[in-house]
C-alpha cells in the first residue's frame, strides 16, 4: 500500500487534482503528519466569524425583547387574539430565523473552506473529530445551531494537541454546551434560587461529560455519580444580559448546590466553581477516560473494531503523558495497524464531500456544501444527539444511502466546467492506486461527467 495516500486520505481528507502534494508526502508520510501537529494552518476562512458570546448575547436580547413586548401587550390590556400581537412575533422570530441561517451558513462555509483549502488536513481531521466527540447539535434544539461552529472554534480547534482536561474546560464552560445540555437553567433544590423558585437540578450535562466525554458507558460510574456531577456543577451558567461580560461563562454562587459531595469514591469538600475544577481534573486523569478516548481515536483511524492492542498503547500514552493529546496523536500515527489496515474505514458524507472538492481542486459554496450534507445524511452541526455521528461502515453504506451518493457524485460532476483529463483526475486523487477495471472504465467513459462521476463512486474512493 502507498503509505503516502494512506496519510493523505485516512488522516487527511484526500490528494488534490495535481500531484505536488503528494510528492512531497511521499518522502516521509510520518513526518509529514506530525509536522501538521506542530505548524497547524490558521484558515482564512474562519476569519471574522462571530463569537460564541456575541451570538449568546444576540439570543439572550431576542429573548428579553420579546418578552418585554408581551408584557407590554398585557400592560397596555391589548388582547393576544386580536392577530397583531401575533403577527408582531411571527415577524420577529423570522427576522431570528434568517439571522440565524445566515450565521449558520457562514460557519458552514467556513469549516468547508478549512477542510479543503489547509495545507494541515490532518489537523483538520483532528478537529472535526474531537467536535464530533464533544457534539452541541441544533438539530433538536434551533437555537444552539448559530453557535455550533463558534464552539468548535473556541473550545476545540485550540486543544486537539494540548491538554485533554483544557478540552474538556472549555467545552464543559463554553455557551453553546451550557445551552445544549440545560446546565444553565440547572438549580441547586438547596441552594437560595432552588428554595425561593422550588426549580432542580438538570443531570443532561453531568451524565454526558460521564457517558460520552470522559469515562464512557463502561467506565465504572454510577447513577449517584452523574447525580453527584450535575449537584458540583450547578451556577456553571451564562452571563445575563446585565452582567460584566454577558453571554460568556458565569459561576452563579446563588445557583449552586451546597454541602460537600460524593464524587467517584472521593468527598468534595463545597468550594463553589472549584467544585467543579476538581470533578473534571478527576475525569480527564481517570484510567478509563483514557481508554475511552484511546478506543474512539483508533475506531477513527484504523477500524471499526480496532485491535486491543493499539487502544492499549493509546491509552497508555494518555496516562504516561497526563493527557496529552500532541503525543497520543503522535503515538497513533506510530502504530504500525494504523498504515497496514487501509481500507477499514468508509467515508462519512461529509468527508466523501469535502475529498471529492480536493479532488477535482474546486472550492464548494457554503449553501451548496450545506445542502449536500443534508441530502446525504448528515448536516453539520446537526447530529441526532449528544453521542455525535456514528463512525462505522455499516450507519453509512445502506442500499438508500449508497444510491445517494452516487447520484450526488454525478450532479458534483457535472457542476463544473474545468477540462482536466479525467485519467488525470484519477491517477492524481488516487495516486496510482487505481485498479485496472476503474482505469479502463473512466478512459472509457461516455462523458467528463460521467468518468468523474465513476472516480467519485468508486470503492477506492470511497474508503480511507
Amino acid at each position: 500500500m502507498n503509505r503516502a495516500f494512506v496519510a493523505m486520505t485516512r488522516f487527511g481528507y484526500g490528494a488534490g487534482s495535481d500531484d505536488s502534494e503528494a510528492r512531497a508526502v511521499a518522502s516521509d508520510p510520518q513526518g509529514w503528519l506530525k509536522a501538521q501537529l506542530d505548524h497547524p494552518d490558521e484558515p482564512s476562512s474562519l476569519q471574522g466569524l462571530p463569537s460564541g458570546a456575541d451570538q449568546m448575547v444576540q439570543l439572550l436580547d431576542f429573548r428579553f425583547q420579546r418578552r418585554q413586548a408581551i408584557l407590554a401587550r398585557k400592560a397596555g390590556g391589548m388582547a393576544d387574539d386580536n392577530g397583531a400581537a401575533a403577527a408582531e412575533q411571527q415577524q420577529a422570530s423570522r427576522l431570528r430565523g434568517k439571522d440565524v441561517q445566515n450565521v449558520y451558513l457562514a460557519e458552514v462555509g467556513g469549516r468547508v473552506g478549512a477542510a479543503i483549502q489547509s495545507r494541515t488536513p490532518f489537523y483538520e481531521r483532528l478537529v472535526a473529530f474531537w467536535g464530533n466527540h464533544f457534539t452541541v447539535s441544533g438539530r433538536q434544539r434551533p437555537e444552539v445551531r448559530p453557535l455550533s461552529g463558534s464552539f468548535e472554534r473556541e473550545a476545540i480547534r485550540p486543544h486537539v494537541t494540548g491538554k485533554f482536561h483544557d478540552m474538556l474546560l472549555a467545552s464543559t464552560r463554553h455557551p453553546a454546551m451550557g445551552l445544549f445540555l440545560d446546565n444553565a437553567v440547572s438549580v441547586g433544590p438547596d441552594s437560595p434560587a432552588g428554595l425561593r423558585n422550588h426549580r432542580g437540578v438538570n443531570e443532561n450535562l453531568g451524565r454526558e461529560i460521564m457517558e460520552l466525554h470522559t469515562l464512557g458507558v463502561d467506565g465504572g460510574y454510577t447513577e449517584e455519580d452523574v447525580r453527584a456531577l450535575a449537584r458540583i456543577l450547578t451556577g456553571w451558567s451564562i452571563g445575563r444580559l446585565n452582567a460584566p461580560e454577558p453571554g460568556r461563562f458565569r459561576f452563579f454562587p446563588a445557583l449552586h448546590e451546597p454541602g460537600p459531595k460524593q464524587f467517584l469514591g472521593r468527598t468534595i469538600p463545597e468550594s463553589g466553581e472549584e467544585e467543579g475544577m476538581i470533578a473534571l481534573a478527576m475525569l480527564a486523569s481517570h484510567p478509563s477516560t483514557a481508554h475511552h478516548l484511546a478506543l474512539q481515536l483508533a475506531k477513527h483511524f484504523v477500524a471499526d473494531n480496532p485491535p486491543p492492542a493499539v487502544v492499549q498503547r493509546l491509552a497508555l500514552a494518555y496516562m504516561k503523558s497526563g493527557g496529552d493529546l500532541g503525543i497520543v496523536t503522535r503515538t497513533l500515527v506510530a502504530q504500525p495497524e494504523t498504515w497496514s489496515q487501509f481500507g477499514s474505514k468508509i467515508k462519512t458524507p461529509y468527508d466523501f464531500v469535502i475529498s471529492s472538492a480536493r479532488a477535482l481542486g474546486r472550492p464548494i459554496e457554503a449553501r451548496f456544501a450545506a445542502n449536500s450534507f443534508n441530502i446525504l445524511g448528515q448536516p453539520l452541526f446537526g447530529a441526532p444527539s449528544p453521542a455525535g455521528w456514528p463512525d462505522d461502515a455499516a450507519s453509512w453504506t445502506g442500499p438508500e444511502a449508497v444510491m445517494l451518493r452516487l447520484q450526488w457524485a454525478q450532479a458534483f460532476a457535472e457542476r463544473g466546467h474545468d477540462e482536466t483529463d479525467p485519467s488525470l483526475l484519477t491517477r492524481a486523487a488516487l495516486m496510482g492506486m487505481a485498479d485496472a477495471g476503474l482505469t479502463q472504465a473512466v478512459a472509457r467513459a461516455e462523458s467528463r461527467p460521467m468518468a468523474v462521476a465513476m472516480l467519485l463512486g468508486s470503492p477506492m474512493f470511497q474508503r480511507r
